[in-house]
């Protein structure tokens, strides 16, 4: 059981969002209820704000109306459904927000986004619409509506009739966009771990020299996240026999991969703890405090705004398409024998008509090539809405929601490096060698580090070793799901 109205990790939006129990308990129910009744007219007052939002024609509605009216021109979203899960993220964050007390609202408020996360109740949200400025207006409106049952209430769910402040702190805000955030974090946390996991392996497979993972040169860097990779990878290396000192150095991808994973990881860092600071800040407007005399006052500010969610997540859509790029370099490199002595081309001892993992590696790339799309930063363009009294805009949900985009091409990138190190480990491990003009020859069969054959096995309880060629696609789903999982994350 989640409480709302303590600190929210993004690890606990993620469990929520995936069927984790939530609950407003009685504190924040209680701070609530005080800020709401601080200022006595204070729903009216609001009433005028959101008045203009929805028209002149707004004066001529019974105040009761007044929500329904605003919510429901509000439903604009376009585009393909959001998943159930991003869905139950953002009503969690909002219902989040709320708990704050700072918002104007009754605890009834928040607790009707709880009441949906318990009963299953998740409305059906366009995916696009939102420019992520006043907030996630579209999206949100689209919860807000059912939840006030005015597109439908489902049965079972309390009844439930805002004021003019709920409606508008309802959707004023970006909960969508720091709720996909937050799955980001949680999901791009496995593919770093995944991406150290496959490196190690290539490393182990082609005999990497193990210069680029020596702490003193990385300590003398001073750079955190390089020298916590290369800790990393030292541990699973320990005991390889293949990656040892003296060797000619590697191409970039394999000698630069400390500095290169470890600059991602500190993105990562960065990033996550912007959007925990957002999660468990108050992203509406107005906002309703105490003033010097005791007295409720509205302050009007622009805590709605996107910028950091945005500017997180394009920062971080930077970091999983270097994770991206370099994995494929290193996919690249497994499957040319000439770029991997010893091993052959495209890592089977058969010929077929398929040429073994070739296209497996056409996939990575194609994947990479897109991410490099995806991985434009959104934040950097703004279109004024509202007749320019919304000047700019952020685009938070754009830059989270292809985030999330990149994270889906980048698993499924990792993976297939994980796959081919798995198939040249097991050529290894077998003391079979190719030269360079093709032929096989008998090799000393090759001792494993203990750490790097059990991500070997993780890859063969899922994938077969490939004798001769075989159907790619599911092998590719298998390992891609891996890495989405979790499971390859050392």
């Amino acid at each position: 059981m989640i409480a709302l109205g303590d600190r929210l990790s993004c690890q606990d939006l993620y469990d929520i969002a995936h069927g984790a129990s939530v609950v407003l308990p009685p504190a924040a129910r209680q701070a609530m209820a005080d800020n709401a009744a601080m200022t006595p007219g204070g729903q009216n007052a609001l009433a005028k704000k959101a008045r203009w939002l929805v028209g002149e024609h707004a004066r001529d509605l019974p105040p009761g109306d007044l929500p329904r009216a605003f919510l429901l021109g509000h439903c604009s979203g376009v585009g393909k459904l959001l998943p159930v899960p991003i869905v139950r993220a953002a009503m969690a964050a909002r219902a989040h927000v709320l708990s704050q007390a700072r918002s104007g609202c009754r605890p009834d408020a928040a607790q009707i986004l709880v009441s949906m996360l318990e009963q299953g109740v998740h409305p059906d949200v366009p995916a696009q619409g939102s420019v992520g400025a006043a907030g996630d207006l579209a999206p949100m409106a689209h919860i807000a509506a059912v939840a006030c049952g005015y597109l439908d209430r489902p049965a079972g769910l309390p009844a439930y009739s805002p004021t003019p402040k709920e409606a508008l702190a309802l959707i004023n805000g970006i909960s969508l966009s720091a709720a996909m955030a937050a799955l980001a974090i949680v999901r791009v946390r496995r593919l770093l771990g995944a991406a150290v996991s496959a490196c190690a392996m290539t490393m182990e497979a082609v005999g990497a020299d193990r210069g680029c993972i020596d702490p003193r040169p990385l300590a003398s860097r001073g750079h955190p996240g390089a020298q916590g990779i290369a800790e990393t990878l030292r541990t699973l290396l320990q005991g390889s026999v293949q990656v040892r000192g003296g060797r000619l150095p590697d191409a970039f991808s394999i000698r630069a991969a400390p500095s290169v994973i470890g600059a991602a990881a500190d993105i990562i860092d960065f990033v996550e703890a912007t959007v925990e600071t957002e999660l468990n800040g108050v992203s509406d407007n107005p906002l309703l405090y105490t003033d010097a005399d005791g007295h409720g006052q509205w302050v009007e500010a622009g805590n709605f705004h996107g910028a950091p969610i945005a500017l997180a997540m394009d920062q971080l859509k930077l970091a999983i398409a270097q994770l991206a790029t370099i994995s494929e370099r290193r996919t690249y490199r497994l499957s040319y024998g000439q770029l991997t002595p010893g091993l052959p081309s495209f890592l089977v001892p058969g010929t077929g008509l398929n040429s073994g993992f070739m296209l497996a590696q056409y996939t990575a790339a194609s994947l990479t090539s897109e991410i490099k799309g995806l991985a434009h930063p959104a934040s950097v363009d703004t279109i004024p809405t509202v007749q320019h009294h919304e000047d700019h805009n952020s685009m938070a949900p754009i830059a989270a929601r292809t985030a999330l985009e990149c994270l889906e091409c980048a698993a499924d990138v990792v993976g297939i490096e994980a796959l081919l190190a798995a198939q040249a480990l097991d050529l290894r491990a077998r003391g079979w060698s190719w030269t360079e003009d093709g032929q096989r020859e008998a090799d000393q069969p090759v001792v494993l580090a203990p750490a790097v054959d059990a991500l070997r096995a993780k890859v063969r309880a899922v994938v077969p070793f490939w004798e001769d060629d075989g159907l790619l696609h599911p092998c590719l789903v298998a390992v891609g799901g891996l890495v989405r999982r979790g499971e390859l994350s050392g």
